[in-house]
């Protein structure tokens, strides 16, 4: 079992035994060293607990004048409480931010505000499940990296077999494929899945299906939530291979 399957088992387990079934994620490719930054701000401002006025703070989001810094300040004050216009300020805000350096930011902030008001509305243990990919409804984002043995070109016959047994194994456990790309010695997954399924088990059949024709696939691949790697990066973890 690889390090994320055994992440991913240990959630779905503690998720289970808590009887936890609301969960947030963020949809946004935020990169996990920004999250921990908003949420040790977030932490900071609550332990300061020094009262503000929700509506002076979305006059200050909104001002073209404030600085990027204080405007920080205003997004997770905001997100702080559960109030409905709070919310509406942000998600208007993060539609389009006027600093580009907060669009980040105020996607942390909306999520946070989005649970912060579900736990108020509700009654009920809101829980946050952070990933570098994010993801969509209840499933988390996932890149995969694929390669070839000894770096050796994909003929077209084999780049056929790779996408049938790929999709046809991935849509048996409901995986949503984002986007699958293949270049001449390795391919990549770009994929949503669901908690509850033990996708590492499917894709290892797919590989072993496709070397059933010829042997040309690493059994090794790359599995990961933490983010998309650049072509520039494959390149370089292939030379180190």
């Amino acid at each position: 079992m690889s390090k994320q399957d055994d992440l991913l088992a240990k959630l779905r387990e503690t998720l289970d035994e808590q009887g936890i079934d609301s969960f947030h994620i963020l949809e946004e490719l935020v990169p996990i060293e920004e999250q921990m930054a908003y949420f040790r701000y977030f932490d900071q401002l609550r332990k300061e607990n020094n009262p503000f006025v929700p509506d002076e703070e979305i006059a200050i989001l909104f001002s073209p004048d404030i600085p990027a810094e204080r405007k920080k300040r205003s997004l997770t004050l905001l997100a702080s409480i559960p109030d409905v216009s709070a919310y509406r300020a942000i998600e208007t805000y993060h539609s389009s931010p006027p600093e580009p350096e907060l669009a980040h930011w105020s996607a942390m902030a909306l999520v946070s505000s989005r649970i912060v008001l579900s736990s108020d509305l509700s009654g009920q243990q809101q829980v946050y499940i952070s990933s570098g990919l994010g993801g969509l409804d209840k499933k988390l984002r996932f890149f995969s990296l694929f390669t070839t043995r000894d770096k050796q070109a994909l003929t077209p016959l084999q780049k056929e077999i790779v996408e049938r047994e790929f999709t046809f194994q991935l849509q048996q456990a409901e995986v949503v494929i984002e986007k699958f790309e293949i270049r001449s010695n390795y391919f990549t997954i770009l994929m949503l899945l669901s908690l509850d399924k033990d996708v590492h088990a499917n894709l290892t059949a797919a590989v072993q299906e496709c070397n059933q024709y010829g042997n040309f696939l690493d059994p090794r691949f790359l599995f990961t939530n933490v983010k998309v790697l650049s072509e520039k990066e494959i390149v370089q973890l292939l030379e180190k291979k």
